[in-house]
């Protein structure tokens, strides 16, 4: 699979991901949202409120128990049941994404793929790194 996001486009995934470790729902749906250039979500209000509470849930000692890639499937089901467009291009990255995660898990189920994406995500100079990067994989 490929894909080549726009510049505006990959600062939206990034914050996306970013707000997806520090499991703050209100900027992850915000960024949800943006990953589309015409968004026809019929209540957007609806859908941010919907994901604030699934990422309060996650955030507690009982949801830390749901693996991240689940909260991610959730996430997705909750765009499709909210109407939320995502431009095919960021889709075909987010997929991947998670199939990739999905073969992790596999190889070594007790890795722990959100203490290392929050590491990798939080560390300026890691995230420089992983934004230059990003940007040569992804450049138009």
């Amino acid at each position: 699979m490929t894909a080549e996001l726009s510049s505006n486009d990959r600062v939206n995934l990034l914050e996306f991901f970013k707000a997806v470790a520090r499991r703050d729902g209100l900027t992850a749906a915000e960024r949800t949202l943006k990953l589309s250039k015409q968004q026809n979500c019929p209540n957007p209000k609806a859908f941010i409120e919907e994901v604030e509470r699934s990422f309060s849930f996650w955030g507690t000692s009982e949801g830390d128990a749901v693996h991240p890639a689940e909260c991610m499937h959730q996430l997705l089901e909750q765009v499709r049941r909210h109407k939320v467009n995502i431009d095919g291009n960021v889709c075909t990255v987010m997929v991947t994404t998670l199939v990739l995660e999905g073969w992790q898990r596999k190889l070594d189920p007790d890795y722990n793929v959100m203490k290392t994406l929050q590491t990798l995500l939080f560390k300026e100079d890691w995230a420089k790194s992983l934004q230059y990067t990003i940007e040569g994989l992804m450049a138009p």
